[in-house]
Protein backbone atom coordinates (compact mmCIF):
# COMPACT_ATOMS: atom_id res chain seq x y z
CA UNK A 1 0.00 0.00 0.00
CA UNK A 2 1.61 3.32 -1.25
CA UNK A 3 -0.98 6.17 -1.52
CA UNK A 4 0.31 9.68 -1.87
CA UNK A 5 -0.03 10.32 2.13
CA UNK A 6 2.44 7.84 2.78
CA UNK A 7 4.54 8.28 -0.29
CA UNK A 8 5.01 11.97 0.90
CA UNK A 9 6.33 10.62 4.68
CA UNK A 10 8.60 8.53 2.67
CA UNK A 11 9.57 12.27 1.10
CA UNK A 12 10.20 13.72 4.13
CA UNK A 13 11.85 11.05 5.59
CA UNK A 14 14.41 11.38 3.02
CA UNK A 15 14.79 14.95 2.98
CA UNK A 16 15.39 14.92 7.22
CA UNK A 17 18.34 12.73 6.13
CA UNK A 18 19.35 15.25 4.00
CA UNK A 19 19.38 17.97 6.37
CA UNK A 20 16.64 20.10 5.29
CA UNK A 21 14.82 22.19 7.37
CA UNK A 22 10.75 21.70 7.64
CA UNK A 23 9.34 24.51 5.93
CA UNK A 24 11.94 23.16 3.10
CA UNK A 25 10.34 20.20 3.80
CA UNK A 26 6.66 21.72 2.62
CA UNK A 27 7.99 23.67 0.34
CA UNK A 28 9.25 21.04 -1.58
CA UNK A 29 6.11 18.27 -0.67
CA UNK A 30 3.67 21.48 -2.18
CA UNK A 31 5.87 22.16 -5.28
CA UNK A 32 5.98 18.27 -5.96
CA UNK A 33 2.09 17.85 -4.91
CA UNK A 34 0.14 20.77 -5.30
CA UNK A 35 -3.16 21.21 -3.03
CA UNK A 36 -3.07 17.09 -3.12
CA UNK A 37 0.39 17.70 -0.22
CA UNK A 38 0.08 17.53 3.64
CA UNK A 39 -0.84 19.85 5.35
CA UNK A 40 2.02 21.97 6.68
CA UNK A 41 1.31 20.76 10.32
CA UNK A 42 1.40 16.87 9.21
CA UNK A 43 4.84 17.80 7.63
CA UNK A 44 6.16 19.60 10.88
CA UNK A 45 4.95 16.61 13.24
CA UNK A 46 6.19 13.75 10.56
CA UNK A 47 9.79 16.01 10.09
CA UNK A 48 9.72 15.55 13.76
CA UNK A 49 9.12 11.90 13.97
CA UNK A 50 11.93 11.03 11.40
CA UNK A 51 14.40 13.75 13.34
CA UNK A 52 13.69 11.94 16.54
CA UNK A 53 14.89 8.63 14.79
CA UNK A 54 11.31 7.05 13.83
CA UNK A 55 11.77 4.53 10.86
CA UNK A 56 8.60 3.62 10.26
CA UNK A 57 6.06 5.35 7.61
CA UNK A 58 3.18 3.80 8.47
CA UNK A 59 0.44 4.99 10.71
CA UNK A 60 0.35 4.38 14.70
CA UNK A 61 -1.84 2.00 16.00
CA UNK A 62 -5.20 4.00 17.12
CA UNK A 63 -6.90 2.85 20.50
CA UNK A 64 -10.46 1.94 20.39
CA UNK A 65 -13.09 0.09 18.34
CA UNK A 66 -11.67 -1.27 14.87
CA UNK A 67 -13.34 -0.05 11.60
CA UNK A 68 -15.22 -3.10 11.16
CA UNK A 69 -14.59 -6.80 12.38
CA UNK A 70 -15.83 -9.48 9.82
CA UNK A 71 -15.76 -13.31 11.92
CA UNK A 72 -18.42 -16.11 10.93
CA UNK A 73 -19.74 -15.59 14.29
CA UNK A 74 -20.45 -11.88 13.71
CA UNK A 75 -21.84 -12.95 10.25
CA UNK A 76 -24.30 -15.51 11.57
CA UNK A 77 -25.61 -13.60 14.09
CA UNK A 78 -26.34 -10.54 11.72
CA UNK A 79 -27.85 -12.95 9.55
CA UNK A 80 -30.14 -14.28 12.02
CA UNK A 81 -31.08 -11.08 13.12
CA UNK A 82 -32.26 -10.30 9.36
CA UNK A 83 -34.22 -13.50 9.68
CA UNK A 84 -36.05 -13.11 12.52
CA UNK A 85 -37.28 -9.74 11.33
CA UNK A 86 -37.88 -10.93 7.95
CA UNK A 87 -40.04 -13.67 9.58
CA UNK A 88 -41.64 -11.16 12.37
CA UNK A 89 -43.04 -8.72 9.80
CA UNK A 90 -43.89 -11.79 7.32
CA UNK A 91 -45.98 -13.02 10.67
CA UNK A 92 -44.30 -16.53 10.41
CA UNK A 93 -42.66 -17.64 13.13
CA UNK A 94 -43.23 -19.77 15.49
CA UNK A 95 -43.11 -20.15 19.06
CA UNK A 96 -40.31 -22.54 20.28
CA UNK A 97 -39.39 -24.33 23.80
CA UNK A 98 -35.66 -25.14 24.07
CA UNK A 99 -36.24 -26.14 27.74
CA UNK A 100 -36.80 -29.46 29.05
Amino acid sequence: MCDEKHEQRINVKFLVKLKKTPTECYKLLKEAYGENSLSRARVFEWYKRFSEGRESTEDDQRPGRPVSVSTPQTVTKINLRKKRSELWKNKSWILQRTCP
